[in-house]
């Protein structure tokens, strides 16, 4: 998905218009407390305006993909503080940076005093920013949640017992879904209320318990080996000791996978052992 203000030209010159307003206000503030030149101070509103305006884009990136959906409140929380000093830090370095280059310390350490205000004023717009990108992403869910449930219906068939036999697995990540081939799949691992799907091309966050995949994914192909791990047996190239009573076993892409007593009697039977 585009960035939501340049998706075509009318929200791009809005996008644009948004930041020279902002411009000539942060002009407007400063003009009457910075013993500056007028050409500076609209200089310097110019200049942070193009650089939040930059930022806004690349925010845009990193949230769209960071996958924040799958994370706890606490980590989402980290992570959206991390990011907001992070991008004032680079807003306001880079803009003192550029006036110190140009004009030297004089003008830069006069632009020092109004520091805090203007890094009050970035963390607003930071806040702005983030929850207009956050009310996007709840329509775009929105949107696809229907999609995902019917092509959770359509991949996954009736078995004759009641249960529902695997064929696909549809992962969503962040505005994107991903369909992966139960036959593509290396093993499961847990992670919480999440589990890890593996396969060849690389690996994939399902928010799953692994009883629901050890109860949906064919018994004769998948087994539980572990508490915390469910192996695809035709993807095993070796099985040995590792332990007393544990085994070791051997993917066929060099993953080694440690195996439980209770585990390894249960790959026994499912590989007639």
């Amino acid at each position: 998905m585009l960035h939501p203000f340049l998706e075509n030209t009318a929200k791009t010159v809005q996008y644009i218009l948004l930041w020279l307003a902002y411009a000539l206000l942060q002009i407007f503030v400063l003009y009457p407390i910075v013993a500056l030149p007028p050409g500076v101070i609209i200089l310097d509103g110019f200049v942070h305006a193009a650089l939040f305006g930059i930022l806004g884009i690349m925010l845009w990136s990193v949230v769209q993909y960071g996958n924040y959906a799958v994370l706890s409140v606490q980590q989402r929380i980290i992570n959206y503080i991390a990011l907001a000093i992070l991008s004032i830090g680079i807003w306001l370095g880079a803009g003192y940076g550029l006036f110190y280059l140009i004009y030297g310390n004089g003008v830069s350490t006069q632009l020092l005093e109004v520091l805090p205000v203007r890094g009050f004023i970035g963390l607003l717009i930071y806040l702005l920013i983030i929850q207009r990108f956050r009310v996007i992403f709840q329509q775009t869910e929105k949107a696809v949640e229907p999609v995902e449930v019917e092509m959770q219906q359509a991949i996954e068939p009736q078995k004759s017992g009641g249960i529902e036999l695997l064929e696909r697995i549809a992962v969503k990540s962040g505005t994107k879904i991903h369909v992966v081939l139960v036959p593509d799949i290396l093993y499961l691992q847990a992670d919480g209320d999440y589990v890890h799907i593996f396969t060849r091309d690389g690996k994939y966050l399902k928010e799953q318990t692994m009883k629901y995949f050890e109860e949906h994914l064919p018994e004769n192909q998948f087994v539980r080996v572990h508490r915390s791990v469910i192996v695809n047996v035709e993807m095993i190239s070796r099985i040995e000791l590792y332990e007393k009573q544990n085994q070791l076993l051997t993917l066929k892409n060099g993953q080694q996978l440690k195996t439980s007593p209770a585990g390894y009697k249960a790959l026994r039977s499912a590989l007639s052992l």
